[in-house]
């Protein structure tokens, strides 16, 4: 389990093996069974990497985002995290629905 996963319950998150990613990704993907999140890759959101610099721990930025969102409009690798240009805003990341795979 990633650092950014702890306080949560294990029952609602497993390692997944997402058919088609980079093997790259392999470390950073897991499947949410929570009923509304599914397949995903767990990345800092390009627009919260200077503050999460500034903080020292890009673990604390992490958030799930949806594995077919990742693999359409792409990544970069920094300090061993995904990095992703997802629309976040105060709610996290806002992305259209057809990015979720349950």
């Amino acid at each position: 389990m990633r650092k950014s996963h702890k306080g949560i319950s294990s029952g609602l998150i497993k390692k997944d093996n997402y058919n088609g990613l980079p093997t790259e990704l392999d470390e950073f993907n897991y499947y949410y069974n929570d009923g509304d999140t599914g397949h995903v890759i767990m990345a800092v959101p390009e627009s919260l990497l200077a503050e999460a610099e500034i903080n020292g721990n890009l673990d604390m930025f992490e958030c799930p985002v949806p594995c077919r969102y990742i693999l359409e409009h792409g990544y970069k690798l920094c300090k061993n995290h995904v990095i992703v240009d997802v629309p976040y805003g105060m709610f996290g990341i806002d992305i259209d629905e057809r990015y979720y795979e349950i």
